[in-house]
């Protein structure tokens, strides 16, 4: 597997982790209907760059612990392993924070673990917050056409979303190879 993360930015969102409790992956409890839906008969799910695990919170307080199998993939803890492909790929609010020069390794990585569908979201406006080493949060700060034709290299889209006054976007979409 390719390098997705830095172990310089690997110590930097440890840090960051550690320094602001329940602020990294709060946001996929917004989407919890929105992915819940898309999952459809999908029981296992791999939350891709989890944070602080926010998504498989909302979820339990909604569905229950047994509803759904959600594995937590976050490069920053320490207990981080390689994660295992998985039927359902929710990554929400998370290929803004990639390192530029890894964002292919990181979609790639994407595309292997996705092995029937995923639910995307990318925020395309600079963050409010600013990390330790004086940059904005959000590394990769691009409109929707830049990030488009490298989701169609590596996926099928099946829907997009546009939401102009967040300037979010959000993607459903298939693993390619299952066409």
């Amino acid at each position: 597997m390719n390098t997705t993360i830095t172990e310089e930015y690997k110590e930097l969102l440890r840090w960051e982790h550690e320094n602001t409790p329940g602020k990294w992956g709060h946001t996929a409890k917004m989407y919890t209907k929105t992915i819940v839906d898309h999952a459809q008969h999908r029981t296992h799910w791999l939350d891709y760059g989890a944070g602080h695990g926010g998504l498989g919170k909302a979820v339990r307080e909604v569905h229950g612990d047994d509803a759904f199998n959600i594995s937590e993939y976050e490069p920053s803890r320490p207990d981080a392993i390689t994660p295992e492909p998985t039927e359902y790929v929710v990554c929400i609010d998370v290929l803004e924070h990639i390192e530029p020069d890894l964002l292919d390794n990181v979609l790639d990585d994407l595309k292997r673990v996705t092995m029937d569908r995923g639910y995307f979201t990318i925020s395309c406006r600079k963050a409010s917050k600013i990390l330790k080493d004086g940059r904005n949060a959000h590394l990769i700060v691009e409109e929707p056409e830049w990030w488009m034709p490298k989701l169609h290299d590596r996926f099928t889209v099946l829907d997009v979303k546009w939401e102009p006054q967040d300037r979010n976007l959000r993607v459903l979409l298939e693993n390619k190879d299952g066409e």
